[in-house]
């Protein structure tokens, strides 16, 4: 996968800080980029100091060479308790 362009914009509720974020890839189609398209919103990540709260493919344009992700995803900022 190639990472194409990312937005981010802060985000804030009554009880968590956090940002929304936007991310465009490319990769080259395939079975498995599939099968990882499809276990994505129930997939965990490690990241340092957040939470994902959620994350969403929220959009894939294919042709014959290649295909065009747009993910969409919500981190929470980790409290240390």
């Amino acid at each position: 996968m190639t990472f194409v362009a990312s937005d981010c914009v802060r985000w804030a509720s009554a009880t968590f800080v956090g940002a929304r974020h936007a991310m465009t890839w490319t990769a080259l189609p395939s079975p498995a980029l599939d099968e990882w398209l499809a276990d994505l919103p129930d997939a965990e990540f490690d990241l340092r100091g957040h939470l994902l709260a959620d994350i969403d493919v929220v959009a894939v344009t294919r042709t014959a060479t290649s295909v065009e992700i747009e993910m969409e995803a919500l981190t929470v900022e980790a409290l240390d308790v």
